[in-house]
């Protein structure tokens, strides 16, 4: 069996697609987060009970031009809040992003035992077993339909400047 056909690679693979998801849902994450953060900040800021409400600036003829473009733009952002789905939706890519994040600390305890014990036995195959069941679970919740080319692309590139094939250990055996 060559170094490259050891069995020991489906580890080493799943660890990286892990990460790989680890990162991609990462920022997924981040960008709903940030979207969410905006629109509240509209909302909030645009409220009439708002602290911003009352400054003088508002009472300016540009004030009162600038906080009708501003009550323009809080409506706009109060139609889109529910419709977006925000909240749902950032809960659902928390949901995947942890199960990811699990599954990657599982691959790489079963790295760290294959290191340790300079060997892939049947008790290290029993446990990739057990992860690609919670793999498996993980790929059916994924919550989006499309992906973001541009960010995958990104993580991939990250991903294997961390994780290597070189930084790998396969047993001989």
């Amino acid at each position: 069996m060559s170094r490259e056909t050891h069995p020991v690679w489906t580890v080493y693979d799943k660890l990286r697609t892990a990460r790989l998801n680890v990162k991609y849902y990462s920022r997924r994450l981040s960008g709903l987060e940030r979207k969410n953060f905006f629109i509240e900040l509209v909302l909030l800021a645009t409220a009439p009970s708002s602290a911003i409400a009352g400054l003088w600036f508002w009472e300016t003829t540009y004030g009162k031009l600038a906080w009708q473009y501003l009550g323009i733009v809080a409506a706009i952002a109060a139609i889109l809040k529910p419709l977006l789905g925000l909240t749902k939706r950032i809960k659902e890519y928390e949901s995947v992003l942890s199960g990811y994040r699990t599954l990657e600390y599982d691959l790489m305890e079963i790295k760290s035992l294959v290191e340790q014990k300079q060997k892939y036995d049947a008790a290290l195959q029993s446990d990739l077993k057990k992860a690609l069941q919670r793999e498996k679970v993980l790929v059916g919740k994924t919550p989006e339909t499309r992906e973001s080319h541009n960010i995958k692309r990104r993580c991939e590139l990250e991903v294997r400047r961390e994780l290597p094939r070189e930084c790998f250990f396969v047993p001989e055996e």
